[in-house]
């Protein structure tokens, strides 16, 4: 078999045991071609501003280890994310960032080994330390967690930490 594609606006296939090659011809409208190439175009563009403002976690063993030997990075403001008896995540802001959502509570310096203790993974979870890393590559802070599913985005010096709640069950 072989495919060939014309300047007459038709893509031809033509096979072995083609009695008519009339009958194996598609026709493409060569404004099909100028369409894909506007649209995949535009999605790279939308795709190219999303992406902007979007940080990253990068992982670090040094992390987790200054969360398990309950270390605070000096300046640093903490906060905990879930209920307080079993939170979710524990971040640590760099002063020159803004830091604050209702889903976060800070933890004040007397609490945080308490609040490092009670971070319990499910049976299937290993808890994992990373640094937040800004778009344009600085540490913003760390992070401390099972959860996987994270999103960190910047808008100027504010930082903005989602993911999903895990203790949401969706059944259905």
């Amino acid at each position: 078999m072989t495919i060939a594609i014309s300047d007459f606006e038709k893509l031809e296939i033509h096979t072995e045991n083609s009695p008519d090659r009339r009958d194996n011809m598609l026709y493409m409208p060569k404004i099909f071609g100028w369409w894909l190439a506007i649209l995949t175009a535009s999605i790279m563009v939308v795709s190219a501003g999303c992406s902007g403002n979007y940080g990253k976690r990068q992982y670090g063993n040094e992390v987790g280890q200054a969360f398990r030997e309950f270390e605070m990075i000096e300046g640093y403001r903490y906060y905990y994310s879930g209920r307080q008896s079993l939170p979710t995540a524990i971040v640590g802001i760099d002063p020159a960032f803004e830091f604050g959502s209702k889903f976060w509570t800070a933890i004040e310096p007397n609490e945080f080994q308490t609040m490092v203790n009670r971070l319990s993974p499910p049976v299937t979870g290993l808890l994992s330390g990373a640094y937040l890393i800004t778009p344009d590559g600085r540490r913003a802070g760390v992070w401390y967690s099972w959860v996987n599913t994270v999103s960190v985005r910047v808008e100027g010096k504010r930082i903005i930490i989602s993911f999903p709640d895990p203790s949401v069950r969706r059944w259905g």
